[in-house]
């Protein structure tokens, strides 16, 4: 038997056109992609625009809080300015109130500081221009109003500072200075006999001053200007010296009981009766200063330079004495025991 095949027709793939994008298709599109970009261009308007009006409104704001600033510092300043025993309280406000200031406007911080320098100089008594003594200054304690601006100085932000506090020549017996930050400040001149530095700061400070019975326990005085000092009877307990400028200084009787005065230049420095027991002396410069009579028990001469240095009579027992340079040292009577090392006479 026979079987006729059939064979089944291919549906066509051509002129139906139900594959590709109609025109409405593409118009739609288009019109999407116009609104889309449209937009975009409308966002970043409106973002410039608010942008713009943030910046005009930060400008305003700044403009404002400048006339501020300017009205609360002329306020101070008046404050300040104002004269008599009946206004403290005021003047003490101004104080303040220049405190609050610096703290609210970094970049003013020297402006207030040399204001404040100014009014100490100009409201404490001023020494004559003669060698220091005691007889110089009135024999008071500083005023409460000076007393706060000295504590607001001492207690600014020193990295802001672009100008050196100047309190040169001025009378500031039993100041209380402790724990104030003075560093590079200028006191040249001035009288700080029995005034209060206890671990202050007063690091590369010029302090060729009368320092008279002045008590700088644990203050920093490294690199500190104390040529010509005056410091009878000073207390330098444990004081950090490092690098002091000390030559020509009068230091008899003074307290300098494990003091730090590693390189310090104490040449033709006036020493006697001083009580330097476990003072660190290495590398530091005696040259012809008179240590005679006082007391070097258990410090660390290493490296020292004591070129004509006067020990007569002076305490060395336990004292660490290597590399020293002691041509011409005197060491008439000198006491010694067996825990002092280096003895060369």
């Amino acid at each position: 038997m026979t079987t006729r095949g059939r064979t089944a027709s291919k549906p066509s793939t051509s002129g139906t056109g139900r594959d590709m994008p109609t025109i409405a298709q593409t118009v739609t599109a288009l019109i999407t992609a116009a609104t889309a970009i449209g937009a975009l261009i409308f966002t970043g308007l409106s973002l410039n625009a608010t942008r713009d009006q943030v910046a005009a409104a930060q400008a305003q704001n700044r403009v404002a809080e400048q006339g501020q600033f300017t009205d609360r510092y002329t306020k101070a300043i008046e404050q300040i300015g104002q004269q008599g025993a009946d206004r403290l309280q005021v003047r003490l406000g101004g104080i303040y109130a220049l405190e609050r200031l610096a703290h609210d406007s970094p970049r003013d911080q020297s402006t207030i500081i040399e204001v404040l320098s100014a009014f100490v100089r100009t409201n404490a008594p001023r020494p004559p221009l003669r060698p220091f003594e005691d007889t110089s200054c009135p024999d008071q304690t500083v005023s409460p109003d000076v007393q706060a601006a000295l504590t607001v100085m001492g207690r600014r932000n020193g990295s802001k500072d672009e100008v050196r506090v100047n309190l040169t020549s001025v009378c500031l017996i039993r100041a209380n200075l402790d724990g104030a930050n003075f560093s590079g400040a200028d006191f040249s001149g001035s009288y700080l006999s029995e005034a209060s530095l206890v671990e202050a700061n007063l690091v590369g400070a010029d302090m060729r001053a009368n320092l008279s019975r002045t008590d700088m326990t644990r203050a920093s005085l490294v690199g500190a200007k104390m040529s010509i000092a005056w410091m009878q009877n000073a207390v330098l307990y444990e004081a950090d010296l490092t690098g002091a400028k000390m030559n020509d200084a009068n230091l008899s009787g003074a307290n300098l009981y494990h003091a730090d005065l590693t390189g310090a230049d104490l040449t033709n420095a006036n020493l006697v009766i001083t009580t330097a027991t476990g003072a660190t002396l290495i590398r530091t410069d005696l040259t012809s200063a008179d240590f005679s009579h006082s007391s070097l028990k258990d410090a660390r001469l290493l490296g020292t330079r004591l070129i004509d240095t006067n020990l007569t009579s002076s305490d060395l027992s336990g004292a660490f004495l290597a590399a020293v340079d002691h041509s011409g040292t005197i060491v008439q009577d000198v006491v010694v025991d067996s825990h002092t090392t280096g003895i060369w006479w």
